[in-house]
């Protein structure tokens, strides 16, 4: 992990990129440069380990280039990826707020550029910049909703490729299927 100079940064990819990243939508540039230059941008080369499971949490991250995914340990002790992140996306920000340990481990999957924001950072942006903090905050939340939403339909998808099978084998044929006039328990 290599630190990288926040002022560097904003000149190389420019205030546009940055409007663009779904944490920072509507965000002030004069305000986004005072959130980079209070936190660390890390460089992350590809395969490399950002947090472990079971880290204690005091800091979350806003990728900023390249894509980061985190993975959880399987009843095998093998791992599978739970979430892709790619630039604009946080990581850790609900372990953070919810003062919980890591439940997965962040591997850098390309090269990438993350910000990580500290938990007395994202205090002081409170007091002293009310309107950056609530608008962070209201990115953070549109973030995990669209997470919410996405792990929904996940849910849905694996359930109904769990529930085929069963359904198939489990048919009733058409002639076998109860009518309203038979459910009572009588035919009409």
């Amino acid at each position: 992990m290599k630190k990288i100079d926040p002022l560097i940064l904003w000149r190389k990819l420019g205030p546009a990129y940055f409007n663009e990243l779904s944490t920072f939508g509507a965000i002030q540039n004069t305000a986004l440069i005072h959130i980079l230059k209070s936190g660390r941008i890390l460089q992350l080369n590809s395969g490399e380990t950002l947090y472990s499971l079971g880290d204690r949490t005091g800091v979350f991250y806003i990728v900023i280039r390249g894509s980061v995914d985190n993975y959880i340990p399987r009843k095998d002790g093998s791992m599978v990826v739970s979430r892709h992140h790619g630039p604009g996306d946080d990581l850790g920000f609900v372990h953070m707020i919810s003062l919980s340990n890591r439940t997965a481990t962040a591997v850098a999957k390309e090269n990438a550029i993350i910000l990580e924001i500290s938990i007395e950072q994202f205090y002081m942006l409170h007091e002293q910049e009310p309107e950056t903090f609530g608008l962070m905050l209201l990115n953070l939340a549109r973030g995990m909703a669209r997470t919410i939403l996405r792990m929904a339909d996940k849910i849905a998808t694996l359930d109904n490729q769990i529930e085929s099978p069963k359904r198939s084998a489990l048919s009733i044929g058409e002639n076998d299927a109860p009518t309203s006039s038979t459910i009572d328990g009588h035919s009409k």
